[in-house]
């Protein structure tokens, strides 16, 4: 799928300042890179917000944005625990010039917690949140000061970049080849640092090793289709809502 350029060029255009949420858990796969040079190009000020902080182990959310710091200012924080969302606000406004109308463009992978922001920020549910990619449906430019009115995008993050299930590119119902994708992502997550992929789903070191991780799941939850056979395509896609809803821990950067 392809964005259009000259809307998302007019979108940053007509910011003060953008906010990149990127997912704590993959902090560099979940930036972009192509869109940073867009950002800068225009001359804008950008902040990486690295959301979802109470998913990853602190330490390693610690050195990531110590990373990051080197070049571009960053925050993390957690929507849903409410986590920073003061020193965020700060950010904001250290960010930005003195003004009556600021403007604050929010961009991001699908399912790195955009929508969450804005609402905490406002202090209301004003965004619609789902833990689907492409739920956010066109421009809305919500107040959430006497001053600052932020936009939540849709779509504004490039589409031609590596696809990836941490990156929230993973609409479940929609993904080709799923149980493919999976496969290869829980072997990456029993690998990842501080996983919880064991525990939730009550995988052994032979399963993990055993090549058919997936199907074993299948089995574990009772997933059956006729003759008893794993019905993968269901394991698959549970296993990827629950990464997008933040059921799966663990750091894979």
């Amino acid at each position: 799928m392809g964005i259009n350029w000259n809307c998302v060029i007019h979108t940053l255009k007509s910011s003060d300042l953008v906010l990149e949420i990127v997912d704590a858990r993959a902090p560099f796969s979940t930036r972009s890179e192509k869109l940073e040079k867009v950002i800068e190009k225009l001359g804008k000020n950008l902040v990486i917000v690295m959301n979802k902080r109470d998913l990853a182990p602190e330490n390693l959310v610690e050195e990531s944005h110590k990373k990051i710091l080197e070049s571009v200012p960053c925050i993390y924080v957690s929507a849903k625990e409410r986590r920073d969302i003061p020193h965020l606000r700060k950010m904001i406004n250290v960010h930005t010039p003195k003004s009556d109308n600021i403007r604050v463009c929010v961009v991001g992978y699908p399912n790195t917690g955009k929508s969450s922001i804005i609402n905490v920020l406002a202090g209301k549910h004003v965004a619609g949140v789902a833990p689907v990619p492409g739920h956010t449906r066109g421009e809305q430019w919500i107040r959430i000061s006497s001053k600052v009115m932020l936009l939540d995008t849709p779509g504004v993050i490039p589409w031609d970049e590596d696809i990836s299930i941490e990156k929230g590119f993973g609409r479940p119902d929609k993904m080709k080849d799923i149980e493919d994708s999976v496969e290869d992502f829980i072997e990456r997550l029993a690998k990842a640092k501080y996983s919880n992929i064991k525990e939730l789903y009550g995988l052994s070191d032979e399963d993990l090793a055993s090549g058919d991780v997936v199907g074993i799941l299948a089995e574990k939850r009772g997933l059956l289709i006729k003759g008893g056979r794993p019905d993968l395509k269901r394991v698959s896609q549970r296993v990827v809502l629950d990464w997008n809803t933040g059921k799966i821990h663990a750091f894979v950067d």
